[in-house]
Formats: C-alpha cells, structure tokens, sequence
C-alpha cells in the first residue's frame, strides 16, 4: 500500500478555541488534493472542524488502495469510487457512503496539443484509475458516441489519481485523461484541447463519495456526525456568493493555483451547485452508478436497492 502523505491540518488553517474538550483525530484520504477537496479547505482554514472538536489530516492515496486502508482501519473516513464501494460491499466489507463528494465531477476529457479532436485520439494513449474505474465506463461511452471503439481504437494506461494523470498529460506519457478544475485551465493555458465536458454526458453520477466503515460509523456516531456537520457548514459557506472571493483565496493557498485559475474553479463547482448544502445528496447520483454496474453484469443489486449502500442516518438534521 501506498504510504499515505498527510497534510496536517494545513498551514493556513486559523485557530479557533474548540466546543469540546479533547479533540478528536481524524484521517481522512483522498486520491488527489483538486477542487473537489474544496470543503476540506474551507472547514480547516475558518476553524469549522476544530468547532466540532476534530482534527482532521488529509492523506493522499493511491484511488486502489483507499478502501483497503478504510477496511483496514488505517484511515476513518475516505473520499472514495462509488462502484469500487459498492463492488466492495457485495463481497462483504461492509462500507456505507454517509456523504457526498460531487455529483457529477466537473471533469474535462483534455488531450494533448497535437490531438484536435476525438478522431486524432487513434492509437493514443488515455490514462484511467483502474479497469473497473466509474469513469473508465464514462470515457468508453464517451469515446462510443464519438465514433470509437474504445477496446480497438485507443489504448489504456492505469495507475493514479488526478494528480499523477496531470504529470503524465504535462510529460507526454499519455495523450489524454480527466481533469478537474483548476488543473484544466492550467492544461488549456499550454495548449491542451478540451474534448468532452463530462456532465454534459452524465448530469448525475454519484462516482466519489464519502465512505467510513459501517462498524465504525455505530461505535463513532457522534464523531461521524460532527465531521459531515463540519462538511455541510463548508458547504454552505461555499454556497454563498458573498464569500466568493474567500473562497478563491483559500483554493489558491491549498492548491497553489492562480487566482484566475481558481475562479474558474469557483464558476465549475460552486456556481453549478455541485457541493449540497447538507453534503449528503447521495441517492440519485448512486442510482447511477448501480444502473451501470448492475447493466455490466457486476452486482446484482439494482437501483432500487441503493439503501444497502447509502445511509443518511448521521447526515447533519437542519442547520
């Protein structure tokens, strides 16, 4: 397993005196530090987990090896694949998804300068997480209702998250792959070309999720229940308008983006609501990823039957 690289607790993060009296530690892994880390962000820097008593530490890992270290113990609370969970559960792990991460990623399909459009993608290279990865599915959809055979006319290179699919995009090792803001203006601004704006194909799609162990989550209910309280106020601080130009400070300190870049981040994201005011709008993306997991023959489980992955029980109860 991947050795895990925290960020504790970030160095902008402010200090604030905390409601309770010894504070809880919390690892939290995610496969790359992107926007979609934003409420992370947000929640260290204006003190809204230190509010709930917690220390969080982020830790960047390999997208393979988060559920394994969820299992493990290793790390509490992971942002993880929905269908990796769910592949997970059927074989008896006994994961539950108690919060978001985005429905439907803002994910850009960039490629190469060289490559102009879906045509001059024949005998590329895209890179994917995995095989099995929710958007290695979309990106063979994707390239199908573009007229490719995604097992004939293109190759696949798997390994790694966003973070390392934006080296090999810069380094030439692929010639194409998702990418989420900011890092696509960062690719447009060298001449990378934007084939494909994921949501346009896929409006709801519940492919990363927040995912703790089922056991945990009843032993730690409070706990649970005061991070994704922590979640929701970012959330909802994010949501209003009037903390924009905070909001865009706290993604260029985290993420040593540019501002321009990180407003861009702000329209992609925060404008188009991917981040649910109660971080818990859970049920309709993962009805979408069942369907395409039950349509490929992987789970016999079908839409209907999202509850045995979903749980709102610790899901914050009003504001």
């Amino acid at each position: 397993m991947m050795r895990p690289v925290f960020l504790a607790a970030l160095a902008f993060a402010v200090c604030v005196t905390p409601a309770f009296a010894a504070p809880v530690h919390l690892n939290f892994a995610t496969p790359s530090l992107t926007a979609l880390n934003w409420t992370n962000f947000v929640a260290l820097t204006l003190g809204f987990y230190d509010r709930e008593g917690l220390q969080l530490d982020l830790a960047v890992v390999e997208p393979k090896t988060i559920l394994s270290a969820i299992i493990s113990g290793s790390i509490e609370i992971g942002l993880g694949n929905g269908a990796d969970a769910i592949a997970a559960d059927d074989k008896g792990a006994d994961l539950v998804a108690v919060g978001s991460g985005a429905d439907s990623n803002p994910y850009k399909l960039m490629a190469s300068p060289g490559v102009r459009s879906f045509r001059d993608l024949r005998g590329k290279t895209i890179g994917i997480s995995g095989p099995l990865d929710t958007y290695t599915y979309v990106i063979k959809d994707v390239l199908r209702r573009n007229g490719l055979d995604p097992d004939r006319d293109v190759d696949f290179l798997t390994g790694g998250g966003q973070n390392q699919r934006m080296a090999a995009l810069l380094g030439g090792g692929i010639a194409a792959g998702l990418v989420s803001p900011p890092y696509d203006a960062q690719l447009a601004e060298r001449g990378f070309t934007s084939l494909a704006y994921i949501p346009d194909y896929f409006p709801h799609m519940q492919a990363s999720i927040t995912i703790v162990r089922r056991d945990w989550a009843r032993r730690n209910g409070d706990v649970l229940r005061r991070y994704l309280r922590a979640q929701a106020a970012a959330s909802r601080w994010l949501n209003n308008p009037a903390n924009r130009p905070r909001a865009i400070a706290i993604l260029v300190a985290a993420l040593k983006t540019t501002p321009v870049e990180a407003a861009a981040s702000y329209d992609a994201y925060v404008r188009a609501h991917f981040f649910a005011d109660d971080f818990c709008q859970l049920r309709p993306g993962m009805e979408i990823v069942l369907k395409m997991l039950h349509d490929q023959g992987r789970t016999a489980s079908t839409p209907a039957e999202v509850g045995k992955y979903v749980d709102p029980e610790w899901c914050p109860k009003g504001r």
